[in-house]
């Protein structure tokens, strides 16, 4: 089951597409690399590629629990639905009016 989850997560997953917020940290990072050695670059080059991959397994996660919500939502429903069609054939055919009561 897993696995079929994440197939259906990049099968219907559509990620932002956020282009303002791309291009700040496009710029910010080219800023930031002017001013550090070849060292702190790859460090912060880490950085990014942790945090990506941290927002990566996140999303996969939510869509996978909402997926899973949705699904039990549905089953819930669908045995809400057969039981209060249960009741409604039982009620059939009687009117509102308490047993023993007067009809006008």
């Amino acid at each position: 089951m897993p696995k079929r989850l994440e197939d259906l997560y990049h099968e219907f997953f559509t990620p932002l597409q956020l282009p303002e917020l791309k291009s700040s940290i496009e710029e910010n990072h080219k800023i930031l690399i002017d001013h550090l050695s070849k060292k702190d670059r790859k460090i912060v080059l880490r950085i990014i590629d942790a945090l990506e991959m941290i927002c990566n397994y996140q999303t996969k996660s939510s869509f996978i629990q909402g997926f899973k919500l949705g699904f039990e939502m549905t089953t819930e429903l669908q045995t809400y639905d057969a039981h209060s069609a249960e009741i409604d054939s039982q009620n059939c055919g009687h009117s509102f009016m308490p047993n023993g009561g007067e009809r006008r």
